[in-house]
Formats: structure tokens, sequence, C-alpha cells
């Protein structure tokens, strides 16, 4: 069972797939870019458990957690918690910083302003942004640049995130041609989606950016 429980661990916290609905259980993980700089993170996955089960589970949520703080300082991650709802599992986790859910998930994650992300090394010139009426928007023109902040988040094949800021959301980037799909879900919230290939091949990840304020 143990093995089991830490292939679960391994697929969908290390993954962190992201997102949320409006049901009562989620059916897709989500992340949450919160004002004060943390993330919280909400992982849903599928597994058969009984109670056991799911105290194993925790205990190795808990222990990666634990094993992750040792390096990175108490409080970078916190598990908030591990429940079974719907037949699903949800996994809720908080980081101090996005820099600590990349590092978490091995899954880039920059939350920032337009300058320092592009101090940082992101060329934003050459995305191709889409308003929430679908008109496009060059980085140029976007009115009062100073006061808007931007999302940068990875994504590998097979994975769906609902991805929430803490302000509105203006812009995302326009969906690209290697099947990726990014739309607005709210006013504060982004559904990106990176199908995966029908033949079977392997893509690498991809970045979805949004800007908001």
């Amino acid at each position: 069972m143990r093995k089991g429980l830490s292939v679960l661990i391994l697929s969908i916290v290390t993954l962190g797939l992201a997102g949320c609905s409006q049901a009562k259980t989620p059916d897709i993980s989500s992340v949450s870019i919160e004002k004060d700089g943390t993330v919280s993170h909400q992982i849903v996955g599928q597994f058969e458990q009984n109670y056991y089960e799911m105290d194993g589970l925790s205990a190795l949520a808990a222990q990666r957690v634990e094993e992750y703080c040792a390096g990175h300082g108490d409080g970078s991650v916190e598990l908030q918690s591990v429940e079974s709802e719907d037949g699903k599992i949800l996994i809720d986790l908080k980081y101090a910083s996005p820099e600590d859910y990349s590092s978490f998930n091995n899954r880039e994650l920059y939350v920032g302003t337009l300058e320092d992300a592009a101090s940082q090394g992101y060329v934003l010139e050459k995305v191709a942004f889409v308003s929430a009426k679908g008109e496009p928007m060059e980085l140029g023109y976007i009115d009062d640049p100073e006061s808007k902040k931007i999302m940068i988040a990875a994504s590998k094949p097979g994975e769906e995130m609902i991805v929430n800021t803490y302000g509105k959301a203006l812009y995302i980037n326009q969906s690209a041609g290697s099947g990726m799909e990014v739309s607005f879900a709210g006013k504060k919230s982004v559904r990106i989606a990176y199908p995966a290939a029908e033949d079977g091949t392997v893509s690498a990840e991809t970045l979805s950016y949004v800007i908001f304020e």
C-alpha cells in the first residue's frame, strides 16, 4: 500500500496540477496567488481508498512537506489538509512564496511586475496577449504598465489548472499552436489546459502568461 501511496504523491503533488470549479467538489486543481505573496494550492486526484489508505496518504504528504521545510525553512510549505470527497482526493497546500511553489513542485511559477519579469529574462514583447473581450493587445500599448502584475506558469502535456489572481485578470497569452488552451474563467480566474498529444509524443513544458491588476 505504501508504494501505491508514494506513486500517488509523486504523480499529483510534484506535478502540481491546478484548478477549481463551481461544483461542491472541484474537478481539477487550482493555484491561487494571494496579495500577501503566498500561494494556495489545491490538488485534485482520483484514488480508490479506505480509511487506512487515506491515513497513509496524509502521512506521506506531511513527510514530504517536512522534508522540504527542513531544507528551505519552517513555514515555506504548509500542509493544510488531505481529504476525500466524492471519490476524489483533495490536498490543500500553502506556500510562503511563488519560489517555494516552484521548488516544491519542480514547476516554474513567477509573480511580479512587468518590469521585474523583463529583468528576470522573460521576453514579454514576443508574447501575443488578448483581453477578456478577445481583443489583441501588444505589451507596449498596455495603459499604466507600472501598476500591472504578471503571473507566468509552466504546464506539461496532459495538465489542466485554474489560476486565481488577487486582482482582476486583464490579459492572457493567446492559445499556442502546441495545443495549449488559455481562457478567462472569471474576473480573477484563468483556465489553463495543455492536452496530451494524441500520437503519444512528449512535448516540453509551455509557459502561460496572465496580466492582472
